[in-house]
């Protein structure tokens, strides 16, 4: 009988370690060990430096380390393919510019994973971008921009990072707007296309804000309209797209990702704190030092941003193939 009872007690004991983990989960027990945030591009970039400040604010929110771990190459999409086959237990994410994101699935053939491996945990940030143009050119504004390049169809020539990329869509956008063509003249990135314009070999470009800034200052370029919905603090004189008149445009924003599949209590967890982060006011002032805007989107607006940037791009991909 002793021998009997002390079986069963065993039995009970050991079927209550073996429910622990799952009593603990609906405990809300997650996060217990560090989160990593893969970033798909090599340290000391803006993104990077944007992606290290809000895992510092977010880690506060959540109890444990959140580290960034570069994982650049391949565009972006190396990094993108590690987060989106990831174990779904919310111990990895991803801080994910469109890039990556978005558009390499949809232009890009054979890579690992698509956008709908990807879950939206928030946007938290874009790459401010401008149009910039040579301080000879003869106009000095957007709308004036517009007028020439319509008057004079065909003619205008930028430079841009490739096509299919945001800053080259930005460009088609003016186009489709103003009803006249460009010359596209393709660079290996933003910078060479930014010294083209300094140089004379183009007329325009897109341009990230901050450097621009510096060579607007110097005399060496103009800065004509910002690629965004509000006017920047870091350059309140520069008027936005928006201004006059143009709504449909990419924008390079970033945002966490998850791997599909994460149970909804962690996915819920994951949302309410990076919410949080974002809102908070050390978060924000040190995104501001950095020159990096905050723009935080919850999941559902995310979500709804991301549909309409595919349908945006899967668009212009048709096109292209005509």
């Amino acid at each position: 009988m002793k021998r009997t009872l002390l079986f069963t007690l065993a039995l009970v004991l050991a079927g209550g370690l073996v429910a622990l983990p799952a009593i603990r989960a609906l405990a809300g027990g997650f996060p217990d060990k560090p989160i990593q945030l893969i970033y798909p591009w090599p340290a000391g970039s803006g993104g990077d430096i944007a992606s290290r400040l809000l895992a510092e604010a977010a880690g506060k929110q959540l109890g444990v380390p959140v580290k960034v771990i570069n994982k650049a190459g391949g565009q972006g999409t190396i990094g993108a393919a590690e987060v989106a086959q990831a174990k779904p237990d919310g111990y990895v994410l991803g801080s994910l510019p469109i890039g990556p994101a978005l558009t390499q699935p949809i232009f890009a053939k054979g890579l690992p994973y698509k956008t709908s491996d990807l879950v939206p945990i928030c946007q938290f940030t874009y790459l401010p971008m401008v149009l910039i143009a040579n301080p000879k050119t003869p106009y000095k504004n957007l709308k004036e921009f517009l007028a020439y390049a319509k008057k004079n169809s065909g003619q205008v020539k930028y430079g841009h990072p490739g096509v299919g990329s945001v800053p080259y869509l930005a460009m088609k956008a003016l186009e489709q707007y103003g009803g006249f063509t460009m010359i596209g003249v393709p660079y290996k990135g933003l910078r060479p296309g930014v010294t083209a314009v300094v140089g004379g070999h183009v007329d325009a470009a897109p341009a990230v804000l901050a450097p621009a800034l510096k060579l607007a200052q110097g005399g060496k370029i103009k800065i004509l309209a910002l690629f965004a919905t509000k006017r920047m603090g870091l350059a309140p004189q520069v008027p936005t797209v928006e201004e006059f008149g143009i709504k449909t445009y990419p924008q390079v924003w970033t945002g966490v990702f998850a791997p599909k599949g994460l149970a909804a209590d962690v996915l819920a967890k994951l949302r309410e704190s990076f919410a949080k982060a974002c809102a908070n006011d050390g978060f924000n002032k040190a995104m501001a030092k950095a020159k990096q805007p905050v723009a935080y989107l919850d999941a559902k607006a995310f979500a709804a941003k991301i549909a309409a940037d595919q349908k945006y791009f899967r668009t212009f991909a048709a096109e292209q193939k005509k």
